[in-house]
This record gives structure tokens, C-alpha cells and sequence, in this order.
């Protein structure tokens, strides 16, 4: 996806969100953020908004260290999620179309994000969201792909979305590998974190090597840009994964809750829907 103007100040901002997590003194706060500003400045064309974030949050650990800075918000979100877990596959088996309310609960999850903190209760999102029509005209096809895939490469997003994620691969009749990031960037899922939730009890967990959000293949390991272009079906959760996979090709189905009104406008349907979008096909 590409970056729009407000992209900038979004990116920054959330920087800024971090430094404050983080016990700095107030002159290399300071110096983090003007070191920030230029490596805005100098950001190639091409680079997409959890690009940027990626290059600042290298930048902040080579200056000092790799701190966790969201360690205490994924314990909470970690928490929060495994107290429905089991009200969660309920609401799977009773759904009218399991596969669909699946995919739902899973999309669901998607609430738990950093960048978008607000005021919310968990479940009442759930609840609202599993009764939301499901937009983007993916599902027939992800169906379909699915009943003939081998495997089905699953791209993690946020702490406690884990959860989500969990009851919904424990309903599918298909070998996943679960890819999450090579280190902590924001809230996003770790190998650390997806063993906590017991994702490694359902599926083969995968670590990108990125750490940046979404998953930015030139940032990927080897190993696993080989995974990725093997892979015959990809299911990418959150809008990072959108933002830096939207030009992956038609084996990529995108999972997601629109927050971003930019996003929201590129993708062409309203702010807070549910959309399962599949990506156009490669030249």
C-alpha cells in the first residue's frame, strides 16, 4: 500500500507513544525523536507505513537496546483473551455457518491493537462483530482454496488476537503454519507469545525474521520468503499485513477490522467493518 502524507505523523506519533512507555530521560527522548524525523525525511518512495516504523524502532533499539516496551499491554491482552477462550469455541459451534463465524470470531480479535487504543469491552466487540456482515467477497473463495490446499500459511498479528486465532485453526480440516515476527515490535506476536497461547499444540509456528510490522518479505529471512512463495494459500491478519502484502498476489486473503480511514478508503468500505478481501492476481 502506499504511503499517504498522514502516514507520516501517524507513524511518528505512535513512536512518541513508545518513547513514553519506555524510562528515558527527557534529552534522549529528545534525540529519539529528532533521529526519527530524519529517517522520516530520508524514507524511500516505496516505503510503506510499517516500513517507517520498522526503520525507527532498529534505529531505537541500536541507541538503547532491545527493551519490550508493549510487554506489560500483551500480558493484560494475553489475559483478557484466554478468560473467553472457551466462550469463544461456543460461539464458533453455534454459529448458523461454523466456517464463516470462524473466520468472524477470528477477524474479531483484530480489536486488540495498540495503535487504535480505545476504551473497549471485549466482549461486547466479539458479539458485535459476529453479527456484522463479513464484507470484501473473500469468503467463497477462501472456502474453496482451503478444501484443496495442503497447508494454509496463517500471518499472526497482535498479543491476545492469539486467542482468537486459536479457536478458529482448531476448526479446520488443513495443516497450518502459523508465521509470527522474529523479535517484539508493538504488540505483534512472537514465538514466545504464540507458544503462550497454545497456538504450538495446533499448528507449526514460523518466525518471519521481520521486526517491523505486518510482513515486509525484503525484512523476511530466507527461509521463510521461501515459505512464502511456496506457500499455495495465505491468510494475512490486521492491516499491516495489508499495507505491506497488498501487491502479494491472489494466493494472499486478507483478514481484518477496518481502523484506519486511509485503509478504510483504499479498500472501499466503511470505518469498524470486518473485511476478508482476496488479492488481485500478479502480472
Amino acid at each position: 500500500m502506499r504511503t499517504y502524507p498522514e502516514c507520516y505523523e501517524c507513524v511518528l506519533r505512535q513512536f512518541t507513544s513508545e518513547l513514553d512507555l519506555i524510562n528515558l530521560d527527557l534529552e534522549t527522548q529528545t534525540l529519539m525523536v529528532k533521529e526519527a524525523l530524519v529517517l522520516l525525511g530520508e524514507a524511500r518512495g516505496s516505503a510503506t507505513p510499517p516500513d517507517l516504523y520498522g526503520q525507527l524502532h532498529s534505529m531505537l533499539r541500536d541507541n538503547i537496546g532491545d527493551i519490550d516496551a508493549y510487554v506489560e499491554s500483551k500480558r493484560k491482552s494475553h489475559q483478557l483473551a484466554m478468560g473467553y477462550q472457551e466462550a469463544l469455541r461456543g460461539l464458533i459451534g453455534n454459529g448458523p455457518d461454523k466456517f464463516e463465524q470462524g473466520i468472524k470470531v477470528s477477524a474479531a480479535g483484530n480489536i486488540i491493537d495498540v495503535l487504535y487504543a480505545r476504551e473497549y469491552n471485549l466482549w461486547d466487540e466479539v458479539e458485535s462483530s459476529v453479527n456484522q456482515d463479513l464484507l470484501g467477497g473473500g469468503l467463497s473463495a477462501f472456502q474453496q482454496k482451503i478444501s484443496k490446499a495442503p497447508y494454509l500459511l496463517y500471518l499472526a498479528d497482535n498479543v491476545g488476537e492469539t486467542i482468537f486465532d486459536k479457536v478458529f485453526i482448531e476448526t479446520l480440516n488443513i495443516p497450518v503454519k502459523y508465521g509470527v515476527k522474529g523479535g517484539p515490535i508493538l504488540n505483534d506476536a512472537t514465538l514466545e507469545d504464540a507458544r503462550s497461547a497454545g497456538i504450538d499444540q495446533i499448528a507449526e509456528i514460523v518466525e518471519t525474521g521481520s521486526r517491523s510490522p505486518g510482513t515486509p518479505l525484503d525484512q523476511c529471512t530466507n527461509d521463510f520468503r521461501r515459505l512464502f512463495d511456496e506457500s499455495p494459500l495465505v491468510l494475512a491478519k490486521g492491516q499491516a499485513n495489508y499495507e505491506t502484502l497488498d501487491d502479494g498476489g491472489d494466493k494472499i486473503f486478507f483478514l481484518l477490522r477496518l481502523k484506519c480511514p486511509l485503509i478504510s478508503r483504499e479498500i472501499g468500505f466503511p470505518h469498524g467493518s470486518l473485511v476478508l478481501k482476496q488479492g488481485l492476481p500478479l502480472n
